[in-house]
C-alpha cells in the first residue's frame, strides 16, 4: 500500500532538497500531493533547472498554495503526512502561531490539528530568537522540526549527495526504507 504524502515548497533556498525527497517518495511508490508557490517555483528553476512539468513527472499532483479551497485543506481528507522542504522560517512562523494565509500552512495547520505526522526541513540560518521559539512550539505541538544539515560521513560528497542525505533521513523519518545516504558506522567506512 502506498503513503498518501503532502510535500510543500516553501520559499526558502535548498530547492534541491525538496526535488530529491519528491524524487525518493515517487520511486517509493508514494502518492505525492505537491504545493507549490510563485517564490518556490522560481528558486526550483533557478537553484535546480527544474520545470512544473519535470515535478509533475514525480507528483500525483501539483497545486498552487493560493488556492485555499482544495480538499487537502479540510480535515476530512485523510493523507498520511506532510513535510515542508525546504521550509522557510517565516512559514514555519506562520505554522506555529495558528496562521493559515495559504494552503500550505492551512495543511499544516490540519496536520496538527489531526495529530498527523508534520516535518519541516528548516532551511534558513542562522535563526533568530523568535524563530527559535516558534520551532519549539511546533515540536511541543507534536511537529518534526529537521534542519537540514546534512552528514559528511560517507563516500559521497556531491551537493546531490547532501541533498538526498537529507531525503533519506525525511523518508527515515516518514517509516519508508530508502538507501539515499550511507548509514553512520555501516560497514563501507
Amino acid at each position: 500500500m502506498s503513503d498518501d504524502i503532502v510535500l510543500a515548497f516553501s520559499g526558502a533556498s535548498g530547492a534541491g532538497y525538496g526535488l530529491e525527497l519528491l524524487k525518493a517518495l515517487k520511486e517509493n511508490g508514494s502518492s505525492v500531493h505537491l504545493i507549490v508557490n510563485r517564490t518556490s517555483q522560481s528558486i526550483m528553476r533557478s537553484e535546480c533547472r527544474a520545470t512544473e512539468v519535470e515535478l509533475s513527472r514525480s507528483a500525483s499532483e501539483i497545486v498552487d498554495a493560493s488556492v485555499m479551497d482544495h480538499s487537502l485543506a479540510s480535515g476530512s481528507n485523510p493523507f498520511s503526512a506532510m513535510v515542508i522542504c525546504p521550509c522557510s522560517a517565516s512559514t514555519a512562523s506562520k505554522i506555529a502561531l495558528g496562521i493559515a494565509d495559504n494552503l500550505t500552512t492551512r495543511v499544516a495547520a490540519v496536520a496538527l490539528k489531526e495529530r498527523r505526522k508534520l516535518i519541516l526541513v528548516i532551511r534558513e540560518t542562522p535563526l533568530s530568537t523568535p524563530v527559535l521559539r516558534n520551532l519549539a512550539e511546533l515540536s511541543s505541538y507534536g511537529a518534526i522540526v529537521m534542519p537540514a544539515s546534512p552528514p559528511f560521513y560517507g563516500e559521497g560528497s556531491t551537493v546531490k549527495d547532501l541533498q538526498r542525505a537529507i531525503a533519506g533521513r525525511v523518508m527515515d523519518l516518514l517509516g519508508m526504507e530508502n538507501d539515499l545516504a550511507p548509514r553512520y558506522g555501516s560497514a563501507e567506512e
